[in-house]
């Protein structure tokens, strides 16, 4: 797609406002010694960047622009940022790095709390303080992985064109195809009931196995057959070192193909093909 042209709804991927547009044709004019004037409207600015789009040239240049982002900053940081969030966890003896409820099962866990014979009202209480604490840790250092595991993609490999926003729908273009990025914290139930004990070890050697799962067995209200880059939890303590080597020891050269069939709520069947990218981040 990006390799052969660039078409408008890719440059309101890619770029936030007219002021990156701007700088983007004045980097490329600079870097093809175009001496003629930059075009001032909006409109004037993405026909340009379309007639002058040139993928070698302009990843490298929006590769360059995104590394001013504070996107890109707080990604750097990140592992550092993580590595301090750990060690607060340990100095509250929060216990084992794992989540203590799920989100959608919270009313059931409370529920639960509530109905335990062997505890005590206040102990009930610094029960669920403590959960409740821990919940929001897992949260605020998942998202601190998340930013870099994102700066480490587009860091280690020239072939990824960042966004330089925020977007729905496209975070990544890999070899100039979109790919959006989803965050797993399980290869499914159904995956770890299939391949028994093994599963993890079965994981790492067949990750376009994981990948069909999770396209397979999504949630329908939730469904999409788009392209994606799946980043899944294997193991919930991982430190910043592991999750490095894991992501840059993933081949971004070719995407997983992968075809799976869905079935819907109202019982009809489809089969869906489609390309992927998976990092599995394990110990």
């Amino acid at each position: 797609m990006l390799k052969d042209r660039i078409e408008i709804k890719e440059i309101n991927k890619i770029f936030a406002n007219r002021e990156e547009k701007l700088e983007y044709l004045e980097l490329l004019y600079k870097e093809k010694d175009i001496t003629s004037s930059i075009p001032k409207t909006n409109t004037g600015l993405d026909e340009e960047i379309i007639n002058t789009w040139n993928f070698d040239i302009s990843n490298k240049i929006i590769r360059k622009m995104f590394e001013k982002t504070e996107k890109y900053r707080i990604g750097k940081l990140s592992a550092t940022a993580i590595k301090e969030m750990m060690e607060e966890w340990n100095k509250l003896c929060l216990g084992k790095f794992e989540w203590p409820f799920h989100p959608i099962a919270f009313d059931q866990y409370i529920q639960d709390i509530n109905t335990n014979k062997r505890l005590t009202e206040d102990e009930k209480d610094e029960k669920v303080k403590k959960e409740i604490v821990k919940f929001r840790r897992i949260k605020k250092i998942n998202t601190a992985r998340n930013d870099f595991i994102e700066y480490l993609i587009v860091d280690n490999n020239e072939n990824v064109t960042p966004t330089l926003k925020h977007n729905r729908g496209v975070d990544f273009y890999i070899n100039g195809y979109p790919f959006d990025q989803k965050v797993s914290k399980s290869v499914t139930n159904k995956f770890i009931n299939d391949f028994g004990d093994n599963w993890k070890e079965y994981a790492k050697m067949h990750p376009e196995i994981v990948a069909e799962y999770l396209y397979k067995y999504q949630d329908e209200a939730r469904f999409g057959a788009e392209s994606r880059l799946l980043i899944v939890y294997l193991d919930d303590d991982i430190t910043e070192d592991e999750i490095y080597k894991c992501v840059v020891n993933t081949n971004f050269k070719e995407p997983q193909h992968i075809s799976f069939e869905y079935e819907f709520s109202n019982k009809t069947k489809k089969i869906f093909n489609v390309d992927c990218y998976i990092v599995l981040l394990s110990k």
